[in-house]
């Protein structure tokens, strides 16, 4: 376990570094593909990348990373949600953060921000993810927002992301409680919208499922490639773009998808013309309290 923590502080350390360091990137006129390019390519220099830096928009919550050929520029009136994830040796470090370029949303800033302090306050060996769900929500509302419903901090695990156990951001019917030692993620949403994401039609990260057998063999290959490369992590369409030709990337990864060897991780957003918050710091839980990795 020494081995471990001492990998998830490395990477939270980096996650915190580079968050607070890409910020100045945030701003009008300047391209979401370069950001998150230079986001990577500045945590590659440290450790590994947990998954594809997230820059998601506006009503955008979550899972929104520029494609290859992306154009999308930042607007005066954005509201923009950046998730971080490196990690070394498997062992992740998430973190969070939201700039409004517009100026005028400073609370809805503030709403996610005071609920994830609130949260974190309450966390020790014994606390009850109801207790914190309960925390997150009362803060949010009391700013006159919603938080998202549907979705939820989480545990943290080797080369996994999305780990045991689930932390609501809403009071719930069930509860668990923390355990001394776990690594967990907390991340509240605030909302002007209805508080519930729903999945876009459009994806652009990934991650390996399971063995398949097809007779494509780019697709065999590719499912070799990610494999090795990302093991069980999140990547994205974009950095195999930079491996296979466009016509074969498409197909071999279609061939994947319908063979379900592959997770999508579709765009995950609230009602059109809503702005979202985030605000998220991995943890390490201890026996009365909790230290901040990132």
């Amino acid at each position: 376990m020494m081995s471990e923590l001492q990998d998830y502080t490395k990477a939270g350390k980096v996650a915190k570094e580079v968050a607070e360091k890409s910020k100045p990137l945030i701003k009008v006129g300047n391209s979401l593909l370069e950001t998150a390019e230079t986001i990577e390519g500045w945590i590659k220099e440290q450790a590994g990348i947990a998954f594809p830096v997230n820059l998601s928009i506006n009503e955008n919550a979550s899972h929104y990373t520029p494609s290859i050929d992306e154009k999308t520029v930042f607007g005066e009136k954005d509201v923009v949600n950046v998730d971080i994830g490196t990690h070394v040796n498997g062992y992740v470090g998430d973190i969070a953060y939201t700039i409004d370029l517009s100026g005028e949303h400073g609370k809805l800033i503030e709403a996610s921000e005071k609920a994830l302090e609130n949260a974190v306050s309450l966390v020790k060996a014994g606390r009850t993810t109801k207790e914190i769900g309960k925390t997150i929500e009362e803060t949010i509302t009391g700013y006159g927002f919603k938080p998202i419903r549907n979705l939820s901090g989480h545990g943290l695990e080797a080369y996994e992301v999305h780990a045991e156990p689930s932390i609501p951001n809403v009071d719930v019917d069930y509860e668990e409680e923390l355990e001394e030692g776990q690594i967990i993620a907390i991340e509240p949403f605030a909302s002007t919208g209805e508080g519930m994401v729903r999945e876009d039609r459009r994806t652009e990260i990934f991650s390996f499922n399971r063995e398949v057998l097809t007779r494509n063999m780019d697709a065999r290959g590719m499912l070799a490639f990610i494999q090795n490369e990302y093991k069980t992590l999140p990547f994205a369409e974009r950095w195999l773009a930079k491996v296979y030709q466009p016509f074969k990337l498409k197909v071999a990864l279609r061939e994947l998808l319908v063979r379900d060897a592959l997770t999508q991780y579709p765009i995950l957003k609230d009602v059109s013309g809503s702005l979202v918050s985030q605000a998220e710091v991995t943890l390490l839980v201890e026996k009365e309290g909790c230290k901040i990795l990132s």
